[in-house]
């Protein structure tokens, strides 16, 4: 059973082998350059182990056999043409097993599933970032033996790794083994990828391999192992079967004790990068003062994330569960950028979509800035590739790909219809530059990076649009529901062009920030003035009641969903087998999406006319409903509904939700907990450095307190029974509205405001 302990932990009580391909997901540790799956130090089992290290990826061969067994799948979901020519596809590399430890007592091998465990307890807590275990074993002949187990990746260090494991003897004698080293028997997706370039045991272990030939990326692993035990052991290397290891023998038996300290780089790294892991491999190496400097580092990062939620502690704990796996997942650099299902397993292959600036990007923004930053000159590194991609569509400006990986070219599934039409990625990503910017007030970016991406992407707009009726129109595309593909005028894409326009045409005025991207892009005032024409007759769909067309023909589509052939679809996001073009039901929300993710002017007033409009058309198929409806709950004053929502964001992989928690976390879903409180319970926005504040009162909720940065600004909200308070602990005022009043709150001090009927 796993559950979470006062302090917080995630914590799994006893050992059950169906339990360990999900347990392997949720026990994920990391640091943003590396991701370790929970999987055991004594066995690395396929599928259920992992180690991955952002940006290294390469290609695989990739066996897909989907089938139609209905017209909508045939027509709008796969071209089975091409799912003939389809067999490649980029994809993160599962590199050598850096856990590989061994353990025997009297000759037998430590397994869970062999004699019987005495007593299981596994551990994460997210206030130290560290994995712990303790188990008590009978070997099946009655004698005892107690395993302790501890590790984490280092964020004093981001390319090194931790272990400790301990053996306690509790009514016997018998001799011990522990084997310790790297596992190079390691498979992506069921293939042997990974290829022996040179290995070294002569000071510590080393070991140097390639991940493949595309990318041509290589990878270096070194580990250094203390031995310690109270009667003495003796020493012996080996290189046998893929393994590499040293192995200590305590021949007479006694408590005994190895310290692992593994450390990674990457030809992705420095080019010297064998060199740093031979260092590491002749220096000393103490686990104690790993730990120490660690925990420090970490403390320091997880505080600025760390919302608390006073009265309801299962909530405060899975909130902070997810707030840990959100900052873990996030980048140390701009080599490659956050994934949908961050550094936990191979699903996705570590893509980038568009849950990166739309639902991960803004925890980060107003919690550590500097990722969004990385993100986002990820995004600049590739605007010539985007400009590539838009000139193959005989078009000017970027058109980023869909899906991202290392190289910026689009790599959707070549068989999927749908993708290659959801260019609202590419005002998803001018959005966040646009909120990056609002809340940070990065100069620096915007001149040398922002803009230039903002001149491009818009122009890509220009000319994706089509002019009819006296306005512009964006024709055959796809939005974020899925279920709905080759539409014209999606809601969500057009209101987010408009904001991105309108955003880029305020940032126009202030010269000295655009004038060394102008210059470059050879943006002058005639397209200036086209813009500002093409801005004002933007088509964004509207019903005289306030109800906003999901896309061109949505009212007319029927309510209820035609069943029909066998399920095949359940496999791919559909919860039934139905005939979604021609149904309103919707994989997951994008109108409401600009009522709570999307800051979206002028339509604010139609909120609960399109909100009971449309949450019941939601099927919630995909993980990145839940936080927009939490949102939207929050904002309707449903408590219950809130909850709910609340809950399927933080808990989704421990409640296994999809029944696919073992492929890895929905990151963009757990990250929604974060902003469900920020953006929903306290109904944070702002604009023009103008913060309001519109809460929504949860009874069960005693105390709410949220570290946020604004404007280089560290402010804490806080939520209790009195009402609610801002703290400045920035360097300048700022300026904040709630009910209608506003007050300006200096720095180091604090405003309270009463609640307040709404």
């Amino acid at each position: 059973m796993i559950h979470f302990r006062e302090n917080g932990s995630l914590t799994e009580e006893f050992y059950d082998i169906r339990q360990e391909p999900q347990s392997a997901t949720l026990f994920t540790t990391g640091n943003g350059y590396m991701g370790v799956r929970g999987s055991f130090e004594e066995f690395g089992a396929t599928r259920i182990q992992g180690f991955f290290i952002r940006g290294l990826i390469d290609e695989i061969i990739e066996i897909v056999e989907p089938f139609c067994d209905n017209i909508y799948m045939r027509k709008y979901y796969f071209d089975e043409e091409k799912l003939k020519k389809f067999d490649r596809q980029d994809s993160c590399i599962n590199l050598a097993d850096i856990l590989l430890v061994r353990i025997s007592v009297g000759g037998k091998p430590f397994f869970p599933w062999e004699g019987e465990i005495l007593a299981w307890e596994r551990e994460l807590n997210p206030a130290t970032g560290i994995l712990s275990r303790r188990v008590v074993w009978n070997d099946g002949t009655g004698n005892i033996t107690e395993f302790r187990f501890e590790r984490f990746a280092s964020y004093a260090d981001v390319h090194k790794y931790c272990l400790r494991a301990e053996v306690i003897p509790k009514n016997h004698c018998l001799p011990v083994e522990i084997l310790s080293g790297i596992d190079g028997n390691v498979r992506t997706n069921g293939q042997i990828v990974t290829s022996e370039i040179s290995n070294d045991l002569s000071e510590g272990i080393f070991y140097d391999f390639s991940i493949g030939k595309k990318y041509g990326f290589t990878v270096a692993e070194g580990v250094r192992n203390n031995f310690s035990g109270e009667k003495g052991y003796s020493l012996e290397k080996q290189n046998r079967d893929g393994l590499l290891f040293e192995k200590a023998v305590f021949a007479k038996g006694g408590a005994c004790c190895l310290e692992k300290g593994i450390y990674i780089s990457t030809s992705r790294d420095e080019q010297a990068y064998r060199d740093s892991v031979h260092a590491f491999c002749r220096s000393p190496f103490s686990y104690e003062r790993e730990k120490a400097l660690h925990l420090s580092d970490w403390r320091k990062l997880f505080e600025n994330f760390d919302i608390r939620i006073e009265g309801d502690s299962l909530r405060d704990s899975a909130l902070r569960y997810a707030n840990y796996q959100t900052v873990i997942s996030a980048p140390p650099d701009s080599v490659h950028s956050l994934s949908a299902k961050g550094l936990t397993g191979e699903k996705y292959n570590q893509f980038v979509w568009w849950d990166c600036e739309i639902y991960q990007l803004p925890v980060f923004t107003y919690a550590y800035p500097q990722v969004t930053k990385n993100a986002l000159e990820y995004r600049y590194k590739f605007l010539e590739r985007a400009k590539e991609n838009a000139a193959a569509e005989g078009r000017r400006g970027a058109r980023y790909p869909f899906v991202s990986s290392v190289d910026g070219r689009e790599h959707v599934w070549i068989y999927a219809r749908h993708p290659f039409l959801q260019i609202h990625i590419n005002s998803d990503i001018a959005y966040c530059i646009l909120r990056y910017y609002e809340v940070t007030g990065d100069h620096a970016f915007m001149q040398d990076m922002g803009v230039e991406m903002l001149v491009e992407i818009c122009r890509y707009w220009v000319d994706r649009m089509t002019f009819r009726k006296d306005r512009y129109e964006i024709l055959n595309v796809t939005g974020t529901d899925e279920h709905h593909p080759y539409v014209d005028n999606d809601a969500y894409t057009n209101y987010c062009v408009k904001i991105v326009f309108d955003g880029f045409l305020k940032i126009c005025v202030d010269e000295d920030l655009t004038r060394k991207a102008f210059k470059k892009t050879g943006f002058g005032r005639e397209e200036l003035e086209k813009f500002r024409t093409i801005d004002g007759k933007i088509y964004l769909p509207c019903e005289p009641d306030g109800k906003i067309p999901q896309f061109d023909g949505y009212f007319g589509l029927s309510e209820k969903l035609e069943i029909t052939g066998f399920g095949t679809g359940k496999d791919f996001q559909m919860k039934e087998s139905g005939l979604y073009h021609k149904s309103q039901i919707i994989k997951q929300p994008d109108v409401m999406l600009l009522f709570s993710y999307i800051d979206c002017p002028d339509i604010q007033e139609s909120f609960s006319v399109n909100w009971s409009y449309y949450e019941k058309l939601c099927e919630n198929s995909s993980s990145l409903s839940f936080p927009p409806h939490a949102v939207c709950a929050a904002r309707e004053g449903s408590e219950e509904k809130f909850l709910c929502y609340f809950d399927d964001c933080v808990l989704v992989d421990i409640k296994d939700i999809f029944k696919t928690a073992y492929q890895g976390l929905h990151s963009g879903c757990m990250a929604g907990g974060w902003y469900s409180i920020v953006k929903g319970l306290f109904g944070w926005s702002d604009n023009n450095g103008q913060i309001t504040l519109a809460p929504f009162r949860i009874s069960r909720f005693k105390k709410v307190s949220v570290p946020i940065r604004y404007r280089g600004n560290k402010l804490v909200l806080e939520y209790d029974d009195q009402g609610i308070s801002l703290y400045n602990f920035g360097t300048e005022a700022v300026t904040v509205t709630y009910a209608d009043e506003a007050v300006s709150v200096k720095a180091g001090r604090k405003k309270c405001f009463a609640w307040r009927e709404a």
